[in-house]
């Protein structure tokens, strides 16, 4: 018999190289808030919703209208225009083909260059407060460029047509 010192050990090379995890990605719902695409689509709250600048030249260049579909990393995204949704409801199988998916990272400036695209979000106090461009998101915590960290939450301010991410500063 074999001492327990003398037992080989195998390490499965997927756990000994694992890449790191991003952790809490976005989900359909947040907080009772559809994040994951918005008005007319799959929920019956018409302002729902995060919104995305982008800029694909497949789709003629920059657009204020992209919906997020997948959250692929902590900034990188697969985006759908709404001028390509033909998803009806939350019951009809079929939907947009993946032809009209697009992958972004986020940027903090206007999106520009191909494959760049922006989440504008605001400081607690309402739609006239700061706006502040997210660098990196999580389903609890969302990050700006200045690698401030903030908690966040979809509300619909008085004066605005759709819902909008308002962050609160970790302190």
């Amino acid at each position: 018999m074999r001492a327990y010192a003398e037992t080989t050990h195998r390490v499965d090379l997927k756990r000994q190289f694992k890449e790191k995890q991003m952790g809490r990605p976005l989900r359909k719902d947040v907080n009772g808030i559809d994040v994951i695409r918005f008005a007319g689509t799959n929920s019956t709250d018409t302002n729902a919703g995060i919104i995305l600048k982008g800029y694909f030249a497949a789709d003629s260049g920059l657009n204020a209208d992209y919906m997020i579909i997948k959250q692929r990393g902590a900034n990188t995204f697969v985006v759908l225009s709404a001028a390509k949704d033909t998803f009806v409801d939350g019951e009809t199988i079929t939907g947009p083909t993946s032809s009209y998916f697009r992958t972004g990272k986020l940027v903090a400036g206007t999106p520009n260059a191909e494959g760049e695209i922006q989440m504008l979000a605001y400081l607690a106090g309402g739609a006239d407060a700061s706006v502040t461009a997210i660098a990196k998101i999580t389903k609890r915590v969302a990050t700006d460029f200045s690698g401030n960290r903030y908690t966040w939450e979809m509300t619909n301010f008085e004066d605005s047509a759709a819902d909008q991410i308002e962050l609160t500063l970790i302190v």
